[in-house]
Formats: structure tokens, C-alpha cells, sequence
């Protein structure tokens, strides 16, 4: 199947969970926010959230600093 990740076309398995996009992208479910077809995701969700083709998910990471 195919999602579109922050404007970017990603493939995956058919039934992919959340967490597994954040695998194939290489960030930790847990520095990051997302939001799957313009809906929130609780953090408590992600990893049961299944994808399905055509999703569309954005993406925020935390990033710490000073």
C-alpha cells in the first residue's frame, strides 16, 4: 500500500501500523506527533492505528536544544 508521509509517497505492507511507518523512517514513536487524514492520534493508539492505503500522515519530532 501507499501513504503519503509529510508530502512524501511511502510504500508498505498492507495492514502496516503506525509504528511501522515510524520504523521505515527511522524515528521513535516516541519523540514524535502525528496526525493521520487531518485526526490526532493519541499517543496510547499508535500502536494499534492500522494505515490503509491512500492515508495521508504528518509528522512532527521533537527535537531538544538550547
Amino acid at each position: 500500500m501507499r501513504v503519503t508521509a509529510n508530502g512524501e509517497p511511502i510504500d508498505l505492507v498492507d495492514g502496516a501500523a503506525l509504528v511501522d511507518l515510524f520504523e521505515h523512517l527511522g524515528v521513535g514513536a516516541k519523540w514524535v506527533v502525528a496526525e493521520v487524514n487531518g485526526q490526532a492520534v493519541p499517543r496510547r493508539e499508535m500502536a494499534a492505528l492500522r494505515l490503509a492505503d491512500g492515508d495521508v500522515i504528518e509528522l512532527v519530532r521533537a527535537v531538544a536544544g538550547g
